[in-house]
């Protein structure tokens, strides 16, 4: 009988160790097994702030226009116009893994100081615009959002992983 029990104590503390142990998944301060519909988000910003004709991005344009590339990709739903000095860019992604999170904000910083050079040419308003733009993460989430609307982009997409 003492056996058994020391045996079954053994395996109580031998699970336990175990279930402690497990990886943890990037969670950037944030709840990342919130699994959240790319797409979804997409269309809720164009039908909130109503941007003048959107044109979608599909993820495999991601590469010549950002150099993000497609195996790296889970999935994506981005847009861009082509109406004003500014044109908007909204470029969301949820990375396959921790790697590929990294390589894709190292490229969309790229982006945001790319646009914040070619800005400075602009007027002040366009400028001011630039400046504030920076990458948003959550998890393997990742969005971009170079526009007049970038407050209003940022709580949307922060809005759907709220619990």
């Amino acid at each position: 009988m003492k056996k058994i029990l020391s045996i079954l104590i053994a395996v109580i503390i031998a699970c336990s160790f175990a279930a402690c142990s497990g990886d943890k998944a990037p969670s950037n301060n944030n709840t990342s097994s919130i699994q959240v519909d790319l797409s979804a988000v997409k269309n809720v910003m164009i039908q909130q702030l109503s941007p003048t004709d959107p044109i979608d991005i599909q993820a495999d344009a991601l590469l010549n226009l950002y150099g993000i590339a497609a195996e790296d990709i889970e999935s994506a739903a981005c847009y861009t116009t082509m109406d004003g000095a500014f044109p908007e860019e909204v470029v969301m992604v949820k990375a396959k893994d921790g790697e590929a999170l990294k390589r894709i904000e190292e490229k969309m910083n790229n982006r945001i100081a790319e646009v914040k050079v070619q800005s400075q040419s602009y007027d002040a308003e366009n400028y001011a615009i630039a400046q504030k733009s920076e990458v948003q993460k959550n998890g393997n989430y990742i969005a971009m959002f170079l526009s007049p609307d970038y407050d209003s982009l940022v709580d949307i997409f922060k809005s759907n992983f709220e619990g």
